[in-house]
């Protein structure tokens, strides 16, 4: 700002001394002609929405690298000021995408949290939410590079008088969005190893096994098995946030499963 202020007083020079000579004729067009290319110049960088660029937006940019560059929290106007900055909803979600993208390139993981859930916050639509989704996997990937290896091992026993033809897990967050984290299925499985649950058995990306570790929360896990004349289910629960080298194991007990209605 200083320097377009600076430039403009030099520009100005000339006018000024052909304004103030008293022998000078067309004083009044070329005031008003000075008056109207200044004013316009002027105005069209203090306006969010200028023709050919605009001293606000680029005042703003400024700030956000400034920010991302010491890993802040964006202020809060400040970003919302500049997501308005956009035509549309789009354009605008896609904006602030590509703050977040820019903050992991610095590494500011910090601010690429901020940036998230202010777009979490702002966006809150369905059409959003599974990019808001991959956004949160493309953070954990980042900021914790060992989360990608999160898992759950299952370990079963037979259900009581049960010939085993297949197993199926589902996965979810309870009071959560009624989307299964993970869901499996065994044909013919072996239970005398354990069933590994991760990222790879999600429907959405980011909204995962992963993501549940990420942030701590508590899962359900359903079992359900299917004999050849009957069915069994059981149910467990996990508190992730006392997991240790992002992984858990539990366990279904002959004397756990409950028949199944069908």
């Amino acid at each position: 700002m200083l320097l377009i202020i600076a430039v403009s007083v030099i520009l100005l020079l000339p006018v000024i001394s052909y304004l103030l000579q008293p022998l000078s004729n067309q004083k009044s067009i070329i005031f008003l002609f000075t008056f109207l290319f200044f004013g316009g110049f002027f105005f069209n960088f203090i306006s969010t929405n200028s023709l050919i660029g605009s001293w606000v937006q680029a005042t703003q940019s400024e700030s956000v690298l400034r920010t991302i560059s010491r890993d802040g929290e964006f202020d809060n106007l400040l970003i919302n000021k500049y997501l308005e900055n956009a035509s549309s909803e789009d354009e605008s979600f896609l904006l602030g995408a590509q703050v977040f993208y820019k903050s992991l390139e610095y590494q500011s993981y910090n601010s690429a949290e901020n940036i998230l859930k202010a777009l979490n916050l702002k966006f809150i639509s369905e059409t959003f939410q599974v990019p808001i989704f991959n956004l949160l996997a493309d953070l954990s990937d980042a900021k914790y590079p060992n989360l990608t290896n999160s898992k759950v091992l299952v370990n079963i026993e037979n259900p009581p008088n049960c010939n085993l033809q297949s197993l199926q897990f589902f996965v979810s967050i309870p009071g959560g969005p009624e989307v299964n984290i993970a869901s499996k299925e065994i044909l013919s499985p072996d239970i005398e190893i354990p069933f590994r649950l991760d990222k790879s058995h999600s429907l959405i990306r980011g909204f995962d096994i992963t993501s549940a570790f990420f942030q701590q929360e508590i899962i359900k896990v359903e079992a359900q098995a299917l004999c050849e004349n009957t069915a069994f289910q059981s149910f467990k629960s996990l508190d992730l946030k006392y997991s240790k080298d992002n992984q858990e194991e539990l366990f279904f007990y002959a004397n756990e499963w409950l028949k199944k209605e069908q």
